[in-house]
C-alpha cells in the first residue's frame, strides 16, 4: 500500500501513523528509516538501487542542506534512472505524483535543514 504523507514539517514528517524524526527511504511499499546524515554517498545510493526504481528522488532538506557525494552523481548520471533533486516538502510531492501513476520511484529523506 502506498505510503500516506500526512504532514510535513522540518524536522519530523507524518507518514501512515509514525511521525518520522530521521532521514528515510521511501518506497511504494513503505518506509525505511535511516540515521541522520548530511551527505548522500555511494552506499545510500546503492541501498536505494536494491529496489530496482526507475525514478530516484533526493529529498536535500528544507534548506537544501544535504549533500549528494560526486561519485552518487557520476552513479546516477550513468544509470537509465530519472533522478530528480529537490527540497524535502518537493520531493515527496514528487514521489507521491509518480506513485500514483504507478512507477517504481524510491526516495532518500532528509528530515532536517
Amino acid at each position: 500500500m502506498l505510503p500516506r504523507i500526512k504532514k510535513v514539517e522540518l524536522g519530523k514528517i507524518h507518514i501512515n501513523d509514525d511521525i518520522i524524526s530521521n532521514d528515510f527511504f521511501l518506497h511504494t511499499k513503505g518506509i525505511e528509516q535511516l540515521e541522520k546524515t548530511h551527505k548522500i554517498g555511494k552506499k545510500e545510493f546503492e541501498r536505494m538501487l536494491l529496489h530496482d526504481p526507475e525514478i530516484a528522488i533526493f529529498g536535500i532538506g528544507f534548506k537544501g542542506r544535504l549533500n549528494i557525494t560526486e561519485d552518487v552523481m557520476d552513479a546516477a548520471k550513468k544509470s537509465s534512472l530519472d533522478i530528480h533533486i529537490l527540497k524535502t516538502p518537493d520531493a515527496l510531492k514528487k514521489f507521491q505524483e509518480f506513485a500514483r501513476k504507478g512507477k517504481k520511484v524510491v526516495a532518500h529523506i532528509h528530515v532536517g535543514e
